[in-house]
């Protein structure tokens, strides 16, 4: 399945200025996270302005719940939902990804564009605290991913390779199988920036390695 860039342009969205705008990544994830038939609620953790939600919902007809920490950014998310013609397909909840609740394993698939770096400074309090990205946010996000997700199901994520190793090693322990996985590259002979992953709870081992997106 080749690569669209232009994904999420089926969707609208109320701008929260030039820091939070839909990115390679936000396409990626809606991308790469093409739910199979059976899926039909969707957990994204850390859902901004509803960007992918939207698209998820609107591209693949299933139903998604966002949880956002930052209420700037839930609020125009939540604005979003009759911009789209959403409602009763998208909700979203203000809350931090460690503090939201759900029933246990009442979600098919969870996905997430967590934070990429570590300590992000900038003047703008909230770009920092939606860039920054510490050890023990890894933890929150897998954990909770874990919990909310149905045994069998899957969990994607978009991810930066500098801390990857982090991650895979929490997935793994709170046994979120790496089933597949695809580096993205700005072009073909630079570094990868970005991996895309995708998860089985209580999977078995065997991973593969899809061929690589060269974005130009």
């Amino acid at each position: 399945m080749r690569f669209d860039p232009d994904i999420i342009r089926c969707v609208e969205i109320v701008d929260a200025g030039p820091h939070h705008r839909p990115t390679h990544a936000s396409s990626l994830l809606v991308w790469y996270a093409k739910p199979s038939k059976g899926v039909k609620r969707v957990l994204e953790l850390g859902s901004g302005v509803g960007t992918v939600g939207f698209a998820l919902a609107r591209l693949y007809g299933v139903e998604v719940v966002g949880v956002e920490k930052e209420k700037e950014l839930y609020e125009k998310a939540v604005q979003g939902i009759s911009l789209n013609g959403l409602e009763g397909k998208v909700s979203f909840v203000n809350a931090s990804v460690e503090d939201c609740s759900f029933p246990p394993e009442s979600f098919d698939m969870v996905v997430s564009n967590p934070p990429h770096y570590t300590k992000v400074k900038s003047p703008y309090p909230l770009r920092s605290s939606t860039r920054s990205l510490e050890k023990s946010d890894i933890e929150s996000f897998v954990k909770t991913t874990f919990r909310f997700l149905k045994n069998g199901g899957m969990a994607v994520y978009v991810l930066s390779p500098e801390n990857l190793m982090d991650w895979l090693e929490r997935f793994i322990s709170y046994r979120l199988e790496p089933k597949r996985m695809c580096f993205v590259h700005g072009k073909i002979d630079r570094t990868a920036t970005l991996v895309l992953l995708r998860l089985k709870k209580n999977g078995k081992r065997g991973l593969v390695v899809d061929p690589p997106v060269v974005l130009s």
